[in-house]
């Protein structure tokens, strides 16, 4: 087999496992927001809400995202199966999902009236990068942009808060791998800059953006409120 054909035959296997690796969970869909009248499940809600993309430049894989939009559907299929989740992260999980986050938060913090989640948009998000150098999104210097888009408005995070994986992470979060980083990605309800509000009702969908000079991840949902 000739040099070049052997390169053109390990391109098309590429692709082929690219394609096969992404076909469970897609880049873009509808994803339903309200609590489900009916029973519903964890796997099948976290299946519906995460999206995955993985672009390539040639036969390189420049990146791999996977992100969780977490809904309150999303929110109730965890309560309805919060005992099958153990250690930190679960507990961290339940905080964050079902309490939205704390409102005391000790002695000497500032006095607010309501749990930062209620007025905060998550994604969950595990990403990997070829460039290992540069691959950290949380970093003051990362090369990467994070943004929510919606039509016209784009929304920068409040925080990027890097998690530490763990078999707790996996077992909520199946999806992650050990190369990847993980972070919880904390969007404004309401843009206080600009006024855009993210998840108002509306028939865009909501993009959430991931780029560098290596390489663009744009994921999307369509919010469907079908109960």
């Amino acid at each position: 087999m000739s040099a070049r054909r052997g390169l053109r035959l390990a391109t098309v296997v590429v692709g082929l496992l690219a394609a096969a690796g992404c076909a469970s969970l897609p880049a873009g869909g509808p994803v339903e927001v309200a609590p489900a009248t009916t029973a519903t499940t964890w796997d099948a809600e976290l299946a519906r809400a995460t999206r995955r993309v993985e672009p390539y430049q040639w036969a390189m894989r420049q990146a791999d995202l996977r992100a969780t939009l977490i809904t309150p559907r999303l929110r109730q299929a965890f309560l309805t199966e919060r005992s099958r989740f153990h250690g930190r992260f679960a507990r961290d999980a339940a905080t964050e999902l079902l309490a939205m986050g704390v409102v005391d938060e000790g002695v000497d913090a500032t006095a607010i009236d309501r749990p930062k989640g209620e007025e905060q948009i998550l994604v969950f998000v595990a990403f990997y990068a070829a460039d290992q150098k540069n691959r950290d999104l949380a970093i003051t210097g990362s090369i990467w942009d994070v943004a929510l888009v919606r039509g016209g408005a784009r929304v920068k995070p409040m925080a990027i808060e890097a998690v530490r994986s763990s078999p707790a992470v996996s077992q909520v979060f199946p999806y992650v791998d050990r190369f990847d980083d993980l972070y919880l990605l904390r969007f404004p309800l309401v843009d206080p800059a600009t006024g855009a509000a993210p998840l108002a009702p509306g028939t865009e969908p909501l993009h959430l953006e991931i780029a560098s000079a290596l390489a663009t991840c744009d994921v999307s949902w369509s919010l469907v409120d079908a109960r």
